[in-house]
């Protein structure tokens, strides 16, 4: 939902809010980020245990969970599910967020974000060249990775449960996410 028709900017957000809030910025537009689900939150567990156990064995770089801020641009500030930073791209850590395009964003659907996640997310993203964009939603049962190529998205493996039975990505090298190991 977005708040208010004035002009905001990463550095006003700093300024105006409580450092705890939650709260992302499209196109200098301040919008206010519900709490989750309890079957979000049990998705975004699940995800952690698999996807941080995989880098972390692997030493592929830094992992996190929501909420941290991930600064895209001064007026485009995200806190997506989960990220992933490369060991490459480790210098856009910073105490205060991510600051620069994550190799890889998960966003878990909610009743109150379809149009956000699946339309202005993943062409914000696409925009600021994310490597791959996850989508898990939790009502369709569904896990579609997207892979920027050329610039623009590409659906790269998606599984539904019943035609599909896993999914690949291509930045983490050989991992594999079973639909059953989240929705079953």
């Amino acid at each position: 939902m977005i708040l208010a028709t004035e002009k905001w900017t990463y550095s006003d957000m700093l300024a105006k809010l409580p450092p705890e809030s939650r709260y992302e910025i499209r196109n200098y537009h301040l919008i206010d980020m519900p709490s989750p689900t309890e079957k979000h939150q049990e998705l975004q567990f699940k995800l952690t245990l698999l996807l941080g156990n995989y880098i972390v064995s692997h030493k592929l770089g830094k992992f996190y969970q929501a909420p941290l801020d991930v600064i895209l641009d001064e007026g485009n500030t995200v806190q997506p599910d989960l990220l992933f930073v490369s060991n490459a791209n480790k210098d856009m850590i910073k105490e205060r967020g991510i600051f620069g395009a994550p190799d890889l964003l998960v966003e878990i659907v909610s009743k109150g974000s379809i149009i956000r996640d699946y339309v202005e997310k993943k062409e914000d993203y696409e925009k600021f060249g994310v490597k791959e964009y996850w989508i898990i939603d939790p009502q369709n049962q569904f896990i579609q990775i997207f892979s920027l190529e050329a610039n623009k998205y590409i659906p790269y493996s998606s599984a539904d449960g019943e035609e599909s039975l896993s999914v690949k990505s291509i930045v983490l090298k050989d991992f594999e996410l079973k639909w059953s190991e989240l929705f079953e």
